[in-house]
């Protein structure tokens, strides 16, 4: 009987084993070939979060360029791979938790377009718009990233954005609806709490009509709105610390509690 080397079990491995690897390569190479335009959407999402985050600008009313020009002139501490290292905007700030010891970033956005050659003036109260700490946390289902804008007094928000999270569409998800983050940006009252109280109170819309530092919680979510609550005000906490220690915080507040 011929011998047929097509049907030969060490034929199959082979043949296998070399249509699994052109498959492989070419499934990298397409994904190497996507990843920059992947990273380039990311920052783009971003960009448009922290204008805005800060309310700079419609987002709806600016195209790309004109996004990212806004956080590279008029925002100070976002910091990227590929920025120019003499940028002193695009240097990250860093402020330190003296109770921890903790590294917290922060932004800082500005009334007026930055010189890229300038050291960036933290205390420049008269023109910084609002400072902005990163809040995040265990959400109802995983983790929860965003930021968080505050007066340059430090006693009221200015805005809140979240850029990554997985809560449930219609449920927790309506965190980053205008709905539920408007009511930041009208400013809650952030100054020190009394001993054991809280930055912020999410919960229910008739249990603090009265209070300035109410937030109405989302309807049908409690364990996302008992979350954020949570995290923002740990968070809220530790860069009081580090504002102090940085002499931000000037003990000046413009707005009672």
């Amino acid at each position: 009987m011929k011998f047929n080397p097509n049907k030969s079990p060490a034929y199959v491995i082979v043949f296998a084993a070399i249509v699994s690897a052109a498959f492989a390569a070419a499934i990298m190479a397409l994904h190497a070939a996507g990843a920059g335009a992947v990273r380039r959407n990311e920052r783009l999402m971003e960009e448009k979060a922290l204008v805005d985050l800060f309310g700079l600008a419609d987002v709806r009313s600016l195209n790309d360029g004109e996004i990212t020009r806004l956080v590279r002139t008029r925002i100070a501490g976002y910091a990227n791979a590929g920025d120019d290292p003499s940028d002193e905007r695009r240097r990250e700030i860093l402020l330190t938790d003296p109770q921890t010891g903790a590294k917290i970033p922060l932004l800082v956005a500005f009334r007026h377009d930055l010189d890229p050659r300038a050291k960036v003036d933290l205390h420049d109260k008269a023109n910084i718009l609002a400072y902005a700490l990163p809040i995040s946390g265990v959400g109802f289902w995983a983790r929860i990233d965003g930021w968080l804008a505050v007066t340059p007094d430090l006693s009221r928000t200015v805005g809140i954005v979240f850029l990554r999270h997985s809560e449930t569409p219609g449920l927790g998800g309506r965190i980053t609806e205008s709905e539920f983050r408007d009511q930041f940006r009208r400013g809650v009252s952030v100054t020190p709490p009394p001993d054991g109280g809280k930055f912020i109170e999410i919960s229910r819309a008739s249990a603090g009509q009265q209070n300035p530092r109410h937030v109405d919680a989302i309807t049908g979510a409690t364990g996302t709105s008992t979350a954020v609550e949570r995290f923002v005000n740990r968070d809220l906490a530790a860069f009081r610390r580090a504002a102090a220690a940085a002499g931000l915080d000037d003990g000046k507040d413009t707005h009672s509690p």
